[in-house]
């Protein structure tokens, strides 16, 4: 039987202790969790808090979105494919299927910039179900709600699809993880994508790089070492969060890192340093991240 444990632990670094693994599957706040958990594939199951079981693992490909972010992501859609129906049906009054305000939010915002096309939305919503569909088996459509809410349960799905608990969970976890990378590049539902929140911390220190400070200046005036202002910086690429980096590493800094990273696959960021012409470990993390988030390509 395998399991989102056990899709986990095939990925586990060998020099990585089993600390750091069970900060990852249990959504440990820190900036070392969010980088190992970038490093080792591992953002998807960060906060999943699976159940250990398992004992097979088969090989799957995720790509790299927190867990949290494609459960939230899906939520949105659902609502979504709600509110249409509802417009479809000239239902005003209806009680929705999430009721996070944020989630809602997304929604309302969706909505102001693309409309209420019915049928324009009809269309891309098959459309984005058969871009899924291309790439694995989905269920998930069962999920979304019509106008009054109603859905297929999960315990439904697990009988007609003989499917133990277990194998629903991984299964799910897979295609929203899969479906939320379409979403987040589709022209029609990008804006439905929901990010992972930053650290409070983190969130201040994009507002002022945005207004030109440098990283020296906010470390000043914040008081703090300049190693905790790029940490912030780790944070917003891996959280997808939009940031200039060309004023931090080359093109060519990129390059060599992607070079190392397929030709050796390290572990550690000691010899990506040391068999590169790149200066600091900043430029090493921030490297690595945006070679595996395809920020730059």
């Amino acid at each position: 039987m395998d399991s989102i444990y056990q899709q986990a632990k095939q990925r586990k670094f060998e020099e990585k202790t089993d600390k750091s693994f069970y900060n990852i599957l249990s959504g440990f706040k820190s900036h070392q969790t969010f980088f190992d958990a970038m490093m080792q594939g591992m953002l998807p199951f960060y906060n999943s808090r699976p159940s250990v079981t398992g004992d097979t693992a088969e090989s799957l490909t995720f790509y790299p979105y927190f867990y949290d972010s494609c459960h939230m992501t899906f939520q949105a859609l659902r609502l979504l494919t709600q509110s249409m129906s509802a417009f479809s049906a000239g239902i005003r009054d209806f009680y929705p299927v999430s009721n996070q305000l944020f989630i809602q939010q997304q929604v309302k915002e969706w909505l102001a910039l693309n409309g209420k096309d019915v049928t324009v939305y009809q269309s891309e919503l098959l459309g984005l179900y058969s871009g899924l569909s291309e790439e694995l088996e989905t269920f998930s459509y069962k999920l979304l709600a019509d106008a009054k809410g109603n859905h297929f349960r999960a315990d439904e799905i697990m009988m007609t699809d003989d499917l133990d608990v277990e194998t629903y969970n991984l299964k799910l976890l897979h295609e929203l993880n899969h479906l939320t990378h379409l979403i987040h590049h589709h022209n029609y539902f990008s804006q439905l994508y929901i990010r992972a929140p930053l650290q409070f911390a983190t969130e201040q220190t994009m507002q002022l790089l945005q207004e030109g400070w440098s990283i020296e200046r906010i470390a000043r005036k914040r008081g703090v070492k300049t190693h905790t202002i790029e940490d912030h910086i780790i944070e917003m690429i891996i959280k997808d969060y939009r940031i200039d980096v060309d004023h931090y590493i080359s093109a060519e800094e990129i390059e060599e890192v992607r070079q190392l990273y397929h030709e050796h696959r390290y572990q550690r960021l000691k010899p990506y340093f040391e068999r590169s012409a790149i200066d600091d470990y900043f430029k090493v993390k921030l490297g690595l991240c945006l070679m595996m988030k395809g920020v730059k390509q």
